[in-house]
């Protein structure tokens, strides 16, 4: 008998002979790991951890044993989220992997290179650990000089308006929505500032409001101005539609309160979410309490007049009365008057406004109503003050030595249609 025949009789098998592919649960478990396999030496294949690879005849070799070698794939690449760098005026971005350079503009620009040095030109920079040679426009680093990079503009995101919490007042990008005295809403120049509790003034974040001596405090014992709050951009206006009291059958105008009278019946604020003195003759702004004894609205240390209501208006009354009612519905003294409703005449002699206004002119030339008696016309024609404040055009409010509050607006005059003259 050959020498082979009784080596494979014996169940061994001579040095150089390959045996078949194993299959099934054998192949399967001769498959390599990826944290343990070997690799094999022509880059394109690999064996089992305790094999050797025989690149000749493709085969993975343990001993006696021989199985296929297996073909590498392709590894997947994580490729990192890509992050725009943010500049440092917060509105300005650079592409992953630049450097936010200011340009000569005073905007910004981006160097297409990582931690760059900014080049004092403005318009080029180098890479980092080298210096700017503006004279040559190159990079230096000790005797190896190569050229700069060019800057290129920066992304500007587009500002966004600041959305106030009734959703239908803006304030400009990087402002803080505050609440007014009248309980609308007004607008901080300064982001995530602090809303001061006199509904007037704001301060920078990390500071408190010291509303007595104006101020905003800081533990360093630093201190700086208030701010103003300004108006806020109101976008379209909801359909008016009257505040019904409780009784169901009184109403009274968008925008105020109302508040029970001495007489049991209903009357009208001419504020919103107003406070309703219990002398149910007066009014505060929401926020504040009433000083009944000496006719004012507090807050903290900080007083202003208080608003007279007026008579609700009836479910049930004519058009006509309807109009009226609606017209003497405003801030007038702090006194409730008993004598009959009179218009007031303007100057033209054919305008006139509510019992309780003053007539202001305004830009147009025509006659509007300030919405208080013997009030204060301000000088750009749309606004009013109460006697004995002065205008501040420029921030919108109404000052008293310290004491500052909002404006108002004047309305158009009512024109009376000319007689004719029989």
């Amino acid at each position: 008998m050959p020498r082979w025949q009784h080596l494979l009789s014996a169940g061994q098998r001579p040095v150089g002979m390959l045996s078949a592919p194993a299959s099934g649960a054998a192949a399967r478990s001769l498959k390599p790991s990826a944290a343990q396999a070997v690799c094999c030496n022509d880059h394109e294949h690999c064996c089992p951890t305790g094999t050797t690879c025989d690149v000749q005849h493709g085969r993975c070799l343990n001993g006696h044993l021989s199985t296929p070698w297996f073909t590498k794939t392709a590894a997947t690449v994580k490729t990192p989220p890509v992050e725009d760098v943010v500049c440092p005026d917060k509105s300005s971005t650079c592409p992953d992997g630049s450097t936010c350079c200011q340009l000569a503009s005073g905007q910004w620009g981006c160097c297409p290179l990582p931690q760059a040095v900014c080049c004092s030109d403005h318009e080029h920079c180098c890479p980092t650990g080298t210096t700017c040679d503006v004279k040559h426009g190159r990079c230096l680093n000790g005797d190896l000089s190569m050229p700069w990079f060019t800057k290129t503009a920066a992304t500007v995101k587009a500002p966004t308006d600041v959305v106030c919490p009734d959703k239908s007042s803006t304030c400009p990008d990087g402002s803080t929505c505050c609440q007014l005295a009248s309980g609308q809403w007004g607008c901080c120049p300064l982001p995530q500032a602090v809303c001061c509790n006199d509904h007037m003034h704001c301060c920078p974040t990390g500071t408190t409001c010291d509303v007595q001596h104006g101020r905003c405090n800081r533990q360093s014992s630093l201190s700086t101005r208030m701010f103003f709050v300004l108006d806020a951009k109101t976008s379209a206006p909801a359909p008016v539609s009257d505040v019904v009291c409780p009784d169901k059958s009184s109403t009274c105008p968008d925008g105020s309160t109302c508040c029970q009278l001495a007489s049991g019946q209903w009357g009208c604020c001419p504020l919103p979410q107003a406070v309703c003195c219990n002398d149910h003759e007066h009014c505060c702004p929401t926020g504040t309490t009433c000083d009944v004894q000496h006719g004012r609205c507090l807050n903290g240390d900080l007083s202003t007049p208080w608003f007279t209501k007026t008579a609700a208006a009836r479910a049930v009354s004519s058009p006509a009365a309807s109009g009226a009612a609606a017209r003497s519905l405003k801030p007038s003294a702090a006194t409730v008057k008993t004598s009959p409703v009179e218009d007031v005449v303007c100057p033209d002699k054919s305008s006139t406004c509510p019992d309780g206004s003053t007539c202001c002119q305004l830009a147009s030339g025509q006659w509007g109503c300030c919405p208080l008696p013997q009030a204060v016309c301000c000088n750009d024609h749309e606004h009013c003050c109460p006697t004995g404040t002065t205008c501040d055009v420029q921030h919108g409010r109404c000052l008293n030595g310290d004491l500052s509050m909002p404006w108002f607006k004047k309305t158009p005059a009512t024109v009376k249609a000319p007689t004719e003259v029989e």
